[in-house]
């Protein structure tokens, strides 16, 4: 039956115990996948594949085009190498820890460089409904791979570094596909893909392999609705961060713990940060709730697999 068992296999210096984990496949699926991992087979990553199967899911990469009409990349990266930090320099330069659930946080690493440096490519200069995805991670906080954002407005020159994408799409809402990636059905793809990998980095091809299930353009318009109602609410607590980073004139911390803890004091902060909060739960829920109604009804599955063939053939 090409039945294939992994376990892990101890280290030497290891004492030999009873694996904590024992998955049964069959070959076609270990030749598939191309891994070795067993955490890779682990039964909630399979049956997250499985409904997304059911959902008529297609790969990211349909809606990433290599260029888009403005000559400009579907996906890049900030500038690779030296970072030389300007503090005078017009260009705002976002980290991974800049990257929030719910939006930029400017004032927990408030850097800057000089305009068109070596860390101020064009091609990875930021603007609104740019996708924000954290690539990559530091020790210890391995949940941040994957982290995104969609950029709701203007905020002027802002660039990257190289440890968070810039992703364009075309064909679908750049807001749709942001809360699906946050939503059950994503965030465990990109825990899958990370699974047993030596590197703390998710790669171009990885996220373009990522499924995404179609959805209707008025739920998609509905989901970006919301997001920019719950961007509004973060935005109003980052501004009142900002300003009490500048009234204080106190360092940030390394990881932001001194200006979190003196916004935590602030009542107005939490409010709004809260209810930012509370927002993008909200609309994940609605989402997911949304998607499984969806797999229910095989019409709609018909539908909008033709639909999505359609747009991949336009793209």
């Amino acid at each position: 039956m090409n039945i294939s068992t992994l376990t892990p296999i101890p280290r030497p210096e290891e004492p030999i115990v009873a694996p904590a984990l024992i998955v049964e496949l069959r070959q076609p699926e270990m030749m598939r996948h191309n891994r070795w991992d067993p955490g890779y087979y682990d039964k909630r990553f399979r049956d997250n594949e499985r409904e997304l199967k059911k959902l008529a899911s297609v790969a990211l990469g349909e809606f990433i085009p290599d260029l888009l009409a403005d000559g400009s990349k579907g996906i890049t990266y900030g500038q690779v190498g030296a970072r030389k930090l300007n503090p005078r320099g017009s260009v705002r330069y976002l980290q991974v820890i800049n990257n929030r659930d719910t939006g930029i946080d400017f004032s927990l690493k408030p850097d800057r460089v000089a305009e068109n440096s070596h860390n101020d490519p064009a091609r990875s200069r930021v603007r609104a409904r740019d996708i924000l995805f954290t690539n990559n991670a530091f020790r210890g906080t391995d949940t941040l791979i994957g982290r995104c954002v969609v950029v709701p407005r203007d905020y002027g020159k802002v660039n990257i570094s190289q440890h968070i994408d810039r992703i364009r799409v075309a064909g679908i809402s750049p807001f749709y596909v942001c809360v699906f990636l946050k939503s059950r059905l994503g965030t465990l793809q990109v825990q899958r893909v990370m699974h047993g990998v030596d590197s703390t980095g998710i790669s171009f091809p990885r996220i373009r392999a990522l499924l995404i299930p179609p959805l209707d353009d008025a739920s998609q318009t509905e989901v970006e609705t919301q997001y920019l109602a719950m961007s509004k609410c973060h935005d109003r607590a980052m501004a009142i961060k900002e300003r009490l980073l500048e009234e204080h004139k106190i360092e940030p911390g390394q990881y932001g713990e001194a200006i979190n803890a003196l916004a935590d004091e602030n009542g107005s902060y939490r409010r709004a940060a809260s209810e930012a909060e509370q927002r993008l739960k909200h609309i994940i829920s609605e989402l997911e709730a949304v998607l499984m109604a969806n797999r229910k009804s095989s019409a709609w599955i018909t539908s909008h697999s033709m639909r999505a063939k359609r747009l991949r053939g336009a793209l």
